[in-house]
């Protein structure tokens, strides 16, 4: 018989708001394929320099890399916010489901009189609701969405090349235009002025 737990635990970032994004991509990177070997599967939020994770399976793999993980100089102020046995996961759909700082989350910090995300102050009543909102938030990916650091929005470079691309392709379209009204000598008014 297995027997699962849940360890639940709130971290600060030591990483410099230049470096983070590459910071969370690499740590999704290690975690997902560390954990798809192991039978591990949880969810990690950043936020305001802070995360939170929540990890899943059997109890000395995920004991062992919680050792790993408090080690990790990437993050500093550690602390075990829970240690549940569980009959099972609850995130079994991911290996690390990662979840980004929006609307909802923050809503939800806000209706416990807290001004912005804190899982420092995530206690035994907050936490069940907060990882029953992260288990049906959607999944976000660094490279395509919002990363929070502090209080400053760094945008995706998929989100910016998709604006970049439609205006090219707006201004290709009109120049294709002009193009064919001079070449094809369509003599037309616009606005009553006449164009050759």
């Amino acid at each position: 018989m297995h027997h699962y737990i849940r360890i639940s635990y709130a971290s600060t970032t030591n990483s410099q708001p230049s470096s983070i994004r590459q910071d969370l991509t690499d740590i999704l990177n290690e975690a997902q394929q560390h954990n798809a070997i192991h039978g591990i599967c949880g969810v990690l939020f950043y936020g305001n320099d802070y995360f939170f994770q929540c990890l899943e399976g059997e109890k000395q793999v995920v004991d062992a890399l919680y050792a790993k993980i408090a080690k990790d100089p990437r993050h500093k102020n550690i602390v075990t916010l829970s240690y549940d046995s569980i009959k099972e996961p609850r995130f079994n759909s991911w290996n690390l489901k990662y979840v980004l700082q929006e609307d909802t989350v923050l809503e939800f910090f806000q209706q416990h009189q807290w001004e912005k995300f804190n899982p420092y102050t995530l206690n035994e009543d907050l936490l069940e609701p907060f990882l029953n909102l992260l288990v049906t938030h959607n999944e976000s990916t660094v490279g395509e969405k919002e990363v929070v650091v502090g209080r400053e929005v760094v945008r995706g470079s998929i989100i910016h090349y998709k604006y970049a691309v439609f205006i090219v392709i707006l201004v290709l379209a009109l120049l294709l235009g002009l193009y064919f009204l001079s070449v094809f000598n369509v003599n037309t008014s616009f606005y009553g002025l006449p164009v050759q």
